[in-house]
């Protein structure tokens, strides 16, 4: 178990809602500078993972696609050019291929087919790529290159995401540089490998060696293929929005609706430095208004959002309502708090310069000291607070427990959250390859699989709190959750949701590697369900063995089925294997135990299944999930 420090929101799940990004279209290459005939737009791409350098596009839109050649080997720039910006993008990689994404046209996070790597370095994929000096002596001409956290690559000729919050150096009024540039965040694949890592300077191999407040966007086509899809962005400008002059009235009271301030003699008045509950001196049964002139820095569409963090759905307390607020700014009525959430968005045009707000809000409900936050974004500024500093309950810091599966398999039970819903009877195993997984017992059932980091269990340990979850600490590939085995009156009968009473849980065995099977009864058969990673790592395989009872015979009213994988798209590739949901991961079947093969449709758009015949004995189905 490793201790790290880890954040603890103070209000949970209570998340501001930030607004939606910009996508460069991917049409055309008009959003793009001129370039050579190595970048163009395609439908679609697809790679032969055991194939060097194999990428082949097909015709339609919506991909940007590199097929670099002897006589066209450019770098790609955006049109547009950034400073700070947030940066969302999927990315291909074929076997061996090598690209990168340079913010700024300066600063290169790599692109590259680093799958199953153990130990990446700053050249690998997600790695911020070193800098380079040639005057520099032998073997230090390259320095400050910072490899990710760890390796999530994915397997050739699988669709990848980056996620980069990025900010620009900064200059003083004559131009000189007075602070680094900085990647403040990048995820690859789900999972953060950097944070606040500043920039001295461009990185190998930039278009341009000077520093400026703005630059293009550039993705390198000079060294192999690449495809790309989904570029979303947001550009942001350096003033945000502030208030000033702001005053506040609060009186006490249970009140069922927001008061009428003109009619009110407020208890308590005077002037605060931003939205600040304290002021009113009370934390229960009371009504505040705030007032003053709010400065918008740029002309745009402005979000904002009110959080009450004693709002959780109920709007009622011993029968009066419990809370509720509104915000107007000039004349118009932004948004009107309910009381039955705990948070409220409005969106509002606005013009750069000051406009006068009210803030209302009224809490009828004993309990905690209250939190009220009051968020903005939008016209290019990020996200903000506009309250008073000390307002609004920072996260704590704490130290994290992790499990790590660094010298032999880890297993744990515990609560994880699984399409939207708390799963109670869950087992997650590591493994010191890095590949982990877990299991819903209820439904004998594979509902996650990840690699990285194996799992973080603060919530579950620390002070037993509400949610008691275990986090993966991969990244993680989501399954459906359904039964893995089932019983069908006919081959085209719907795959149930669960093992309903026809499945008794009998515990699980380890194997001599500590590889657990898990075991369950099903009417007349045994089921074993054995998973473990092969070839480093690269790929996790699944034995799933169903052996009849003492009759020996089958059900009289169908067959038994494995489902081997379900998606809403499922298509065999060349080599036989199958792409899942347009190549987030490969399926390999190992071993049909005798059944052949079926891609049916399906409620979630199309499954994989395996008929099983138990005629002459037990039956195993293998298969391997690669990603």
């Amino acid at each position: 178990m490793l201790g790290i420090l880890l954040l603890v929101p103070p209000i949970a799940g209570a998340q501001p809602q930030s607004l939606p990004m910009s996508g460069q279209s991917l049409s055309t290459m008009d959003g793009f500078r001129p370039a050579a005939a190595n970048w163009r737009i395609v439908g679609g791409v697809s790679a032969d993972r055991s194939k060097e350098q194999d990428l082949h596009s097909m015709a339609g839109s919506g991909v940007l696609v590199n097929l670099p050649s002897d006589g066209a080997r450019d770098n790609l720039f955006t049109q547009w050019e950034h400073g700070d910006m947030e940066l969302e993008l999927e990315f291909m990689m074929p076997k061996g291929s090598n690209a990168g994404v340079y913010l700024q046209g300066r600063y290169e996070i790599q692109m590259f087919d680093s799958w199953g790597v153990t130990n990446p370095t700053y050249a690998d994929a997600g790695g911020i790529y070193e800098r380079w000096d040639p005057s520099r002596s032998a073997g230090q001409q390259g320095y400050q290159g910072h490899p990710p956290s760890m390796n999530v690559s994915r397997a050739p000729g699988l669709w990848q995401t980056f996620q980069i919050e990025f900010q620009a150096p900064r200059f003083d009024d004559k131009g000189r540089k007075i602070a680094n540039a900085k990647m403040v965040k990048v995820v690859h694949n789900g999972v953060v490998i950097h944070e606040n890592v500043e920039l001295t300077g461009p990185t190998r191999a930039a278009a341009f060696q000077d520093e400026k407040a703005l630059g293009p966007l550039m993705i390198q086509g000079d060294h192999g293929p690449v495809a790309i899809r989904n570029i979303r962005y947001k550009h942001y400008q350096p003033n945000p929005v502030t208030l000033s002059d702001t005053r506040f009235q609060s009186v006490e009271g249970a009140f069922n609706a927001l008061p009428d301030w003109t009619t009110i003699t407020p208890q308590k008045e005077g002037e605060v430095q931003g939205i600040d509950w304290r002021a009113s001196g009370v934390r229960d049964q009371f009504a505040m208004r705030f007032s003053g002139s709010m400065q918008v820095p740029y002309d745009g569409l402005y979000r904002f959002q009110l959080m009450l963090d004693w709002v959780t759905g109920d709007p009622h307390y011993q029968g009066a309502t419990i809370g509720a607020g509104e915000l107007v700014i000039g004349d118009r009525l932004v948004f009107q708090h309910p009381g039955k959430q705990r948070t409220v968005t409005g969106d509002v045009e606005l013009q750069a310069g000051t406009h006068p707000f009210s803030l209302s809000f009224f809490k009828n409900q004993p309990g905690p000291a209250p939190s009220i936050a009051l968020y903005v974004e939008g016209g290019g500024t990020p996200l903000q607070s506009l309250n008073a500093p000390g307002s609004v309950a920072t996260p704590r810091m704490i130290p994290a427990i992790t499990v790590d599966a660094a010298s032999e398999p880890e297993l744990i039970r515990g609560f994880i959250r699984h399409d939207g819903k708390k799963k109670i009877r869950t087992i997650a195993v590591g493994h010191p390859s890095g590949v982990h997984y877990a299991m819903d017992l209820d439904q004998g059932a594979l509902i996650q699989a990840w690699k990285g980091g194996f799992i973080e269990t603060t919530d579950m340990w620390n002070s037993r709190g509400t949610e008691q979850l275990a986090v993966p600490l991969g990244s993680v590939l989501d399954f459906s959750g359904k039964p893995a085995v089932a019983l069908l009156d006919s081959p085209s009968a719907v795959w149930p949701d669960s093992m309903g009473m026809d499945y008794t849980l009998k515990g699980y065995e380890l194997d001599s590697d500590g590889h657990p099977s898990f075991l369950y009864k099903m009417r007349n058969i045994s089921v074993s369900d054995h998973l473990f990673p092969e070839e480093g790592g690269r790929q996790l395989v699944r034995e799933v063995t169903l052996r009849p009872g003492a009759s020996n015979t089958e059900e009289v009213a169908g067959h038994y089925w494995v489902r081997v994988a379900s998606g809403k798209e499922i298509s065999q590739l060349a080599d036989g294997n199958y792409s899942i949901d347009g190549r987030m991961y490969y399926v390999s079947v190992l071993d049909t135990g005798g059944g052949k093969a079926v891609v049916r449709a399906s409620d979630e758009g199309q499954e994989l299944l395996i008929p099983i015949s138990l005629s002459t004995g037990p039956v195993a189905v293998r298969y391997a999930l690669i990603w």
